[in-house]
């Protein structure tokens, strides 16, 4: 066991600032861990390391990574990830159960062993152990760094200190991060309630007014032709703006995130007087992907009923392989393909492409309209469990 060069006491506390410093640049978890990894790994010599992020359930994520050899980056670093067929490490095993509460310097990596036995000439860079180092903020699992070298590094008791130290200022770091997060979203969440609001009392309320008001001129000019046809056309239109203005006030409203994406979309195609075919299949999404697929379902459902000149679609929310796929089409007049730049369609794709999805339109005239989003399971699901359709 290589033993590591000893380190003056004016040396451990320049590390601790530059990782200190490093922790409170960004916003951005993975960008922050990314940063803080490569600094440390350059500052103490030592040529690999990688953070897991644990969340419920037992979930947990590949958050950032540096320099892994080659049998453990391969197919997109798959054998660090939670998937069937790779067994999980032994040091997130003993976490888990509490039996890693502090530093441990020579752990054997259980996945460096699972890419030897599937390929005995993978290349490993020399890698065999690493050491570990859980991060914990006030008795709480955060994740867990791993740090490792060629050869089995024997690390000083002050560098054990250190990393220990280190580890509670990114564990505290990540929950300082995901708080920021939610506070962000409450205030948005609120923000977006009081413009749903302000529309109710304000603006649906004066186009009301302004229907009730174009059948009263209509009442009153009943011999004068081009006057009540004038009052139709605007009683028209203020009705079409309120069916539009409640549509939007529903959308702005956060009441949505109570329930399931199918029963969403569904209550949100039946307000237009829609009739909606829900086939969707029960999966646990994060948080990010199903608020975005609502978003962009209730967009698609809104094109249907102001474009389609139909009042049937039908929804699929469902895996093919390892995708998972999302479709709303209708049988519609279709041509929606050849107005690319319409801010309704635009939107839905900045959105498809915000989680990483690849979004399409196949829209042929008088062919109906079907709106694709694919996205990989691994970035769309926490789990997954069985199908139900309406």
């Amino acid at each position: 066991m290589k033993k590591s060069p000893p380190h003056s006491y004016d040396y451990l506390l320049h590390v601790q600032r530059e990782i200190s410093e490093t922790l409170n640049e960004s916003t951005d978890i993975f960008e922050t861990l990314q940063s803080c990894l490569e600094k440390l790994l350059k500052m103490m010599n030592l040529s690999t390391g990688w953070i897991f992020l644990l969340y419920h359930h037992d979930d947990y994520e590949l958050a950032s990574y540096h320099q892994l050899p080659p049998a453990l980056n391969k197919n997109d670093q798959a054998i660090m990830k939670q998937q069937d067929g790779c067994s999980d490490c032994y040091c997130l095993n003993r976490y888990r159960e509490g039996r890693l509460a502090q530093a441990v310097q020579s752990i054997r990596c259980a996945r460096l062993s699972d890419a030897l036995s599937l390929d005995k000439h993978a290349d490993t860079n020399g890698l065999t152990h690493h050491a570990s180092v859980p991060l914990t903020v006030r008795g709480s699992k955060v994740g867990l760094l791993n740090l490792a070298t060629p050869g089995m590094r024997d690390f000083e008791k002050e560098e054990l200190l250190l990393l220990e130290s280190i580890a509670y200022q990114i564990g505290a770091t990540v929950e300082r991060i995901r708080l920021y997060h939610k506070q962000s979203d409450l205030l948005i969440t609120n923000e977006r309630t009081r413009l749903a609001r302000d529309l109710h009392d304000s603006v649906k309320q004066k186009l009301f007014a302004l229907s009730l008001t174009s059948k009263g001129i209509e009442a009153l000019c009943k011999d004068l032709p081009a006057i009540t046809d004038a009052a139709k056309d605007v009683g028209t239109l203020s009705q079409e703006a309120l069916q539009e203005m409640q549509s939007l006030i529903w959308q702005l409203r956060p009441e949505h995130r109570e329930d399931a994406l199918a029963d969403t979309l569904e209550k949100h195609a039946l307000r237009l007087g829609l009739r909606p075919f829900i086939q969707c299949r029960t999966l646990s999404l994060t948080e990010t992907v199903n608020e975005s697929f609502i978003k962009i379902g209730q967009e698609a459902i809104y094109n249907v009923f102001k474009h389609a000149e139909t009042d049937q679609l039908t929804i699929v929310l469902d895996t093919v392989d390892e995708d998972v796929v999302f479709e709303i089409t209708d049988l519609g007049v279709g041509g929606a393909a050849s107005l690319p730049g319409r801010l309704g369609m635009k939107s839905m794709q900045e959105r498809a492409e915000q989680i990483g999805a690849d979004f399409s339109v196949t829209s042929p005239h008088r062919a109906g309209t079907k709106i694709t989003i694919c996205l990989r399971k691994e970035a769309a699901c926490v789990a997954n469990d069985g199908t139900t359709c309406r």
